[in-house]
């Protein structure tokens, strides 16, 4: 897996937003040549898909001549959207055929503002079982449940990722606290077993380790249970100017040049090596922890684990 982030432009102003420290950078958006290489790294790396994402992806002024290209280069395309679509771009998914086009959306709150609701509800009535919602905890407070109404209202894809608001290196970001942790891991497991009763799948981002989460869940759901944790490594994020980064929370530990050769196993390599001397593990007792001695976490949200036991994070490598 690898994102190409096609724009820095972005409207919706979240606070718990990980790329908070990039909006400023320039170039503001994604050339077409720097998407071709781009799609020649996807291609080269066997990734069978091009994750657009920003800011905002649909806000690239040539988001449309973007998308097609992908798909006419044969990649399976997903949109990774906040919602505030435009309607020729909203027009042009609603367009594309069944299986090819996937939209990503990062669910507003019903309590949000009035017209993001709005404009997330048009974009899930044109888009329908194309969409698949997403919500990023900011509390332990924060409760799920309404994209359940959203799924079947609108017949969506009856799925559910759940991320935790973390902090980002650089960025003055909202983010759960520390001590919230655990308590937020358990609002979302009483999120997954009302989704399942309603024939609802969820899965989890970056920064959920199987210790937010009581033994009595994980043992009813092994596969779920064995991938929990192992989504903090390096996911490599393709930004406007052609620099690769683990995620947006890192970008300003590790920014490497995206060299025209290099494949995603080559760039998760240096990528590793450069956030190497930054610390591991969200809790003091990460480094005795069963889950991680058994490959099953790498220790959480590294940003999280920078900001809970400060080093010293210079100009990103590569970064001039």
């Amino acid at each position: 897996m690898a994102n190409l982030s096609i724009t820095r432009r972005c409207a919706r102003g979240c606070d718990f937003c990980f790329a908070s420290a990039e909006r400023g950078r320039m170039p503001l958006d994604m050339s077409a040549e720097m998407f071709g290489r781009a799609l020649d790294f996807l291609e080269r790396s066997g990734v069978p898909d091009a994750r657009l994402l920003g800011g905002e992806p649909t806000l690239h002024p040539a988001f449309g001549v973007l998308a097609q290209r992908a798909l006419d280069r044969g990649f399976a395309l997903t949109v990774m959207t906040g919602g505030l679509v435009p309607a020729a771009e909203l027009a042009y998914l609603a367009s594309m055929p069944d299986g090819r086009v996937s939209v990503y959306l990062n669910a507003a709150r019903p309590t949000d503002d009035e017209s993001l609701v709005a404009a997330q509800r048009a974009v899930c009535a044109a888009l329908g079982p194309r969409v698949e919602l997403g919500l990023t905890l900011r509390s332990a407070d924060d409760d799920p449940a309404f994209l359940l109404g959203l799924i079947a209202e609108h017949d969506l894809r009856p799925s559910v990722r759940l991320g935790i608001a973390h902090p980002a290196i650089g960025a003055a970001n909202r983010a759960v606290p520390d001590a919230e942790l655990r308590a937020t891991g358990a609002t979302m497991e009483r999120f997954v077993e009302r989704a399942e009763k309603a024939g609802v799948s969820v899965g989890f981002d970056c920064g959920v380790t199987p210790c937010l989460f009581s033994a009595a869940f994980r043992a009813r759901r092994p596969a779920l249970a064995e991938t929990l944790g192992t989504r903090c490594a390096p996911i490599v994020d393709v930004l406007p100017e052609g620099a690769a980064v683990a995620c947006y929370a890192l970008a300003p530990a590790a920014r490497l040049p995206l060299g025209d050769s290099d494949t995603r196993a080559e760039v998760v390599r240096r990528l590793d090596g450069a956030l190497a001397g930054l610390p591991v593990g969200v809790f003091p007792e990460c480094d005795a922890c069963a889950h991680r001695a058994a490959g099953h976490c790498t220790g959480g949200c590294r940003a999280r684990a920078v900001i809970a036991r400060p080093t010293a994070v210079t100009a990103a490598p590569g970064e001039a």
